[in-house]
């Protein structure tokens, strides 16, 4: 019979092999897969993947001992939650133990943040590099957005404090501005963070036409609950959104890859509510500086054009009497002219009348009879030359006091 081993006797001689090489806890840094809390004990399943291909090359359970939670939760705070979730790349001080029974297992007695957050800022500082080669980064803020935006598409969790905060804000502005609000929920944290965001997007794509601009919000919280933001799925998807992208992440100082790429990103889910109702305050004021231009220029206007009526009016009722008067004195000129030269016209040609008379009396016969003269006729032609004398024709002479004929031969 060959010697042997029980697997007792096997595992016995393991973990004093394992209790010999790890008999001080060591730093272990490993993907949380799975975790539970049980009666105030975390279990958990940590992988390791490979490198090159992604594929699992390595994985170990691990506990967290009631004692060593709440050390590990005093000191991280609500840091914890972020960091204790399936995903999440963690670094662990582990004491390594093996049990004959149960076989392999660590024992969690502490967790370094720095760790989990700095690969977080490596991951996100890879997605920013990847939308900036593939010039996502400013695309979505080349959208148009609406003058007044007031129909909103929310990507949102309905009971998120930040939702009912921006809801308030928007609905009781203080100058009473009307907004449609349509809410679209999706995770705010979480593995389904990823998912329901990007499948909000796409329902919201199928509207487009209802929505001038899409706020997501979510309310403060730390730099681990933000990172679900950090995601280049999320990021790629704002980028392509044809409509102008608010983000109200709850935030102060650091931003994520949502806000980098987003149209406006805003401080807090209050500070989108404020932008929206600034910008309907914006239009208005400028809607009444220019009634007030408008107006203005109107009166103005107005005021210039009634004195020109008012010199027209005076000019239409004074140029027709000017016109009238210019015109009786030149037709009083042109009458007296006329007069005048009528006048003269008929005192000259009496003078002339007057002369013809006088040359007329002149010339007159009997005028000439008068000095002595006497008029010699023959058949009724008066003979002015003795060649036209006939002496055997009967002659007539008229003196000044009568006339005889006289019968020569």
């Amino acid at each position: 019979m060959r010697a042997s081993f029980s697997l007792f006797e096997l595992n016995e001689y393991i973990k004093r092999v394992i209790a010999l090489n790890f008999p001080e806890p060591i730093w272990v840094h490993a993907e949380i897969s799975q975790w539970k809390e049980v009666r105030g004990n975390v279990y958990l399943d940590l992988v390791c993947h490979d490198e090159k291909n992604g594929d699992v090359n390595a994985q170990l359970s691990a506990t967290i001992w009631y004692k060593n939670y709440l050390f590990i939760k005093s000191k991280l705070g609500n840091l914890l939650p972020s960091i204790l979730c399936e995903g999440s790349q963690v670094l662990m001080k582990v004491q390594v133990d093996f049990h004959e029974r149960y076989g392999l297992k660590l024992t969690i007695e502490d967790i370094d943040p720095s760790y989990t957050i700095g690969l977080m800022e490596m991951n996100r500082q890879k997605i920013l590099q990847r939308l900036q080669d593939e010039r996502l980064l400013e695309k979505n803020k080349e959208s148009r957005m609406s003058l007044v935006p007031q129909r909103i598409a929310v990507i949102s969790s309905e009971n998120a404090a930040g939702y009912i905060d921006f809801i308030k804000h928007v609905q009781e502005n203080v100058f009473g501005y009307a907004f449609a609000v349509t809410l679209f929920p999706a995770s705010m944290q979480g593995q389904n963070t990823e998912k329901e965001v990007c499948q909000a997007f796409r329902t919201i794509m199928n509207q487009s036409k209802n929505f001038d601009c899409i706020a997501i919000i979510r309310g403060g919280g730390s730099k681990m609950h933000l990172s679900w933001f950090d995601n280049y799925a999320i990021g790629a998807t704002i980028a392509h959104s044809p409509i102008p992208v608010l983000t109200g992440i709850g935030h102060d100082i650091d931003s994520t890859v949502a806000d980098v790429v987003s149209y406006l990103s805003c401080k807090t889910p209050t500070a989108v509510a404020d932008f929206l109702v600034q910008k309907a305050a914006d239009l208005e004021a400028k809607m009444q500086q220019l009634t007030r231009l408008v107006t203005r220029t109107a009166t103005q206007t107005l005021s210039r054009k009634q004195k020109e009526l008012q010199q027209v009016t005076y000019l239409l009722l004074m140029t027709p009497g000017k016109q009238i008067q210019s015109q009786y004195l030149s037709i009083k000129h042109l009458m007296e002219k006329v007069m005048n030269e009528g006048t003269y016209t008929i005192e000259k040609h009496k003078q002339r009348n007057l002369q013809i008379s006088t040359t007329l009396d002149l010339l007159n016969p009997k005028q000439t009879l008068k000095r002595g003269y006497a008029i010699v006729k023959q058949k009724g032609k008066v003979i002015s030359h003795k060649t036209e004398f006939q002496a055997n024709s009967l002659t007539e002479i008229e003196f000044i006091d009568g006339k005889i004929q006289i019968a020569t031969s």
